[in-house]
């Protein structure tokens, strides 16, 4: 099954999740821990062996906003703060009891900048997820968007609040209701 992020299709993570198998120790979050804050730079990263989290970070307006997920079998990291050493741009926060197997940073910074292929291909392929999020705002419908979301990940309404799956569509709560009455009608009719 393809993985959530397209840039865990692109590259091959055996390695990272070897090194956290090896090297790591196992941590459990509960819901609503956090795994890094806002502002920090981060120290660990992780393989998640089970559960979910998302990035989130506060808007200007004050709200809470997920602006990204990653679930069980994935990396748990920020690419420009393990590498680069800057501070974190949004909190990781666990979206269910999870647990994960927890490196330092450091290790995976070693390990990418050795090879200098897997750097670029780590790169490119985030800006390439990245681009196509933005272009997908403009030409899907939040509707749309919602349906890919499911097909991406089928269990996303099982894991992920409803709230935080609007705010990831960037779109009211309202709306995000009236989208999922309107498949449920639409599936429903289709019976």
């Amino acid at each position: 099954m393809a993985q959530f992020n397209v840039f865990e299709d692109v590259i091959d993570f055996s390695f990272w999740k070897e090194i956290c198998e090896k090297q790591g120790k196992l941590r459990h979050f509960r819901r609503g821990d956090c795994f890094a804050h806002t502002g920090e730079v981060l120290r660990n990263v992780g393989w998640i062996v089970s559960g979910a989290f998302k990035h989130s970070l506060i808007a200007n307006d004050g709200n809470t906003k997920a602006v990204g997920f990653v679930f069980e079998g994935s990396i748990l990291a920020n690419y420009i703060s393990i590498l680069y050493g800057k501070k974190m741009p949004t909190d990781i926060v666990a979206s269910e009891d999870s647990d994960v197997l927890v490196v330092p940073a450091s290790l995976m910074r070693e390990r990418i900048i050795q090879d200098p292929t897997l750097h670029i291909r780590f790169a490119n392929a985030l800006f390439e997820q990245a681009y196509e999020h933005v272009l997908n705002d403009y030409r899907s419908t939040p509707e749309q968007r919602f349906k890919q979301l499911l097909m991406r990940y089928p269990r996303i309404l099982d894991v992920v609040s409803l709230g935080d799956i609007a705010t990831y569509l960037n779109i009211s709560r309202r709306q995000f209701h009236r989208i999922r009455e309107s498949i449920s009608t639409v599936n429903s009719d289709n019976k």
